[in-house]
């Protein structure tokens, strides 16, 4: 690779292994990096070993030698330990997993061959099966420990992934619908893209369907596949089938084959497809928007418009706080306001079609008795989930004469 600036990264942290790819500009696509010039090992295990009582840490492929034969401690599984943690001991020492995460991906980033990748990178996607709280917290903590700018780094789950990647590819692969079987040595799940194309921007999302168990038998094996494609497409009209993960051969799939490929639909097998629906998806937020016309309606989506009903210089305004149509991980709100004669907080929250609008009020007991206009209130809003909004409010006081009482409330708001 020579490319030494502006360089797009994909990155796929798998559950148990993980890849990356970059963007070739000369080849106008992704392109998927091996480990080893020349070799066809494009993925390596998420873990890292440290040498103890040093900070001495070794990286993927050369972890296993390190720990079997210089007795290195050995750290398994980042993707689980980031999903589900803040901190793991490590040599007799708490280490924050998002720390270590990022010293895994820095090494990772080494492939690219360049000096500085921190400098060379103009975007960082990356991608995830599931995204938890603490997975995103873990990854933006990653990517500040790498010395990334937060408007460089960025996250999505598979299902996204897999968005940007059929969205990239020519018309005529997702003219239609689009049908994906991700495998998992054996057990297979079905998950299809569709959209809507009466709405403004188009409107696209994910659809989960079957997983099914596979027999280990090739025949029977080719039996149950054939059975779930059967089952998941029936008689829909599809463009482009996808096929990923370890699991498929052709070698025992003679029946399940030519079911794919009836009625001319395209049909694709690899393992990077989400490195790569990652890399697109990097490139549409720091250099393009090919895709202003459609609008990803995931799991992850917020669906409601929070803000305030409030008086501007006299004049009854609405503020908005946060806008509906990003992912949760991405929204935040923040403002300062005085209070008027009210001891609480009215928020007006809408839907996306704007079709229905209810009012939540926030309680703040034990606020100080002060004159209207004489509270000044910090608030925060932060989504833990697409469906579930904190919001954490200060009393700031005003001025010397109503200090600060040092309040804080918290309340989880459902959708």
């Amino acid at each position: 690779m020579n490319e030494v600036r502006n360089i797009i990264v994909g990155f796929d942290l798998g559950e148990k292994v993980s890849q990356l790819c970059y963007y070739d500009r000369r080849a106008g696509e992704p392109v998927s990096l091996p480990m080893k010039v020349g070799t066809g090992q494009y993925t390596f295990p998420n873990c890292l070993s440290k040498k103890p009582g040093e900070e001495e840490w070794h990286f993927g492929l050369e972890v296993e030698y390190f720990v079997s034969q210089q007795e290195e401690i050995y750290l398994d599984n980042l993707y689980e330990i980031c999903s589900r943690q803040k901190t793991v001991l490590v040599d007799g020492e708490e280490r924050k997993a998002g720390e270590l995460l990022g010293m895994f991906i820095a090494n990772a980033l080494r492939i690219l061959g360049v000096p500085d990748p921190v400098k060379s990178i103009s975007g960082l996607m990356i991608t995830t099966p599931h995204l938890t709280r603490e997975m995103v917290e873990n990854v933006r903590d990653a990517c500040w420990h790498m010395g990334f700018a937060r408007n460089r780094c960025f996250l999505q789950n598979y299902e996204e992934s897999f968005y940007y990647h059929t969205l990239y590819q020519k018309a005529e692969i997702w003219s239609r619908k689009v049908g994906l079987f991700t495998f998992d040595r054996d057990q297979v799940s079905y998950a299809s893209l569709e959209m809507d194309r009466k709405t403004k921007p188009v409107q696209v999302q994910v659809k989960k369907g079957k997983t099914a168990a596979l027999h280990t038998d090739p025949v029977e094996r080719d039996f149950d596949f054939y059975e779930l494609i059967q089952e998941s497409l029936g008689n829909e009209v599809f463009s482009s089938i996808f096929l990923v993960g370890d699991g498929f051969d052709k070698e025992w799939a003679g029946r399940s084959v030519p079911l794919l490929c009836r009625h001319q639909r395209h049909v694709f097998y690899g393992n990077n497809l989400f490195a790569k629906g990652a890399c697109y998806g990097a490139k549409e937020k720091v250099e393009e928007r090919n895709l202003k016309g459609y609008l990803y309606t995931g799991s992850d989506l917020i669906r409601m418009n929070v803000g305030m009903e409030m008086m501007v210089f006299g004049t009854p305004a609405y503020h908005s706080l946060i806008s509906a149509g990003v992912n949760w991980y991405e929204a935040v709100g923040d403002c300062e306001i005085l209070l008027d004669d009210t001891r609480e907080l009215t928020f007006v929250v809408t839907d996306m079609e704007n079709t229905r609008k209810d009012r939540y009020s926030m309680s703040l007991p034990n606020l100080p008795q002060r004159p209207p206009k004489a509270t000044r209130l910090h608030l925060h809003l932060e989504f833990e989930a697409a469906d579930r909004c904190r919001i954490d409010v200060e009393d700031m006081g005003f001025g010397e004469m109503y200090p600060s009482s040092g309040l804080v409330w918290h309340e989880m708001m459902k959708g």
